[in-house]
């Protein structure tokens, strides 16, 4: 590792600060009012800046070497130190969904997962994968319609009876 940051922006600085203290995109994008694309692309541009294969490491580099102490004693320690983050212990799993926090994943059957009703509770938004996002959709479109066509068959058996 280098002893001095590679030439960041600004804005790679603020993104690389909020990912170390465990923000994803989208709650930095809040932060920095900038688009979540933006806070993505600045986080690329650092990864290829550092030459490291995660945000976790990019970011856990960036505070490394930012928080060393300068070589004349003219600054003051920061009162709060932020806990450094832990190596990522399998990167591949950074790579393909960055802000996901590790979890345990049970095996599902396509019928539980066709048969389970709304999106897994307790997390953020936008947490399911494509295929599951579109069983929600199959699954919304599937009980809106049973529920019109019920609502037609009792309009229409209240009729028969009243006429």
């Amino acid at each position: 590792m280098a002893d001095t940051l590679p030439a960041l922006s600004e804005g790679e600085k603020q993104c690389l600060r909020l990912v170390a203290q465990g923000f994803n995109s989208k709650e930095i994008a809040r932060q920095l009012h900038v688009s979540e694309h933006t806070v993505d692309q600045r986080v690329r541009t650092s990864l290829r800046k550092f030459g490291v294969p995660n945000r976790k490491e990019a970011a856990r580099l960036f505070v490394s070497v930012e928080q060393r102490p300068p070589q004349i004693d003219t600054y003051q320690p920061l009162i709060y130190q932020p806990e450094p983050l832990a190596s990522d212990p399998e990167p591949a799993s950074s790579l393909v969904q960055p802000d996901r926090p590790n979890e345990q994943k049970e095996p599902k059957t396509l019928l539980r997962r066709i048969l389970a009703f709304g999106p897994p509770l307790g997390g953020s938004t936008n947490e399911l994968s494509i295929d599951g996002r579109i069983l929600a959709m199959i699954r919304a479109a599937v009980l809106t319609g049973a529920g019109v066509v019920t609502l037609l068959l009792l309009i229409s058996g209240a009729f028969r009876v009243l006429g």
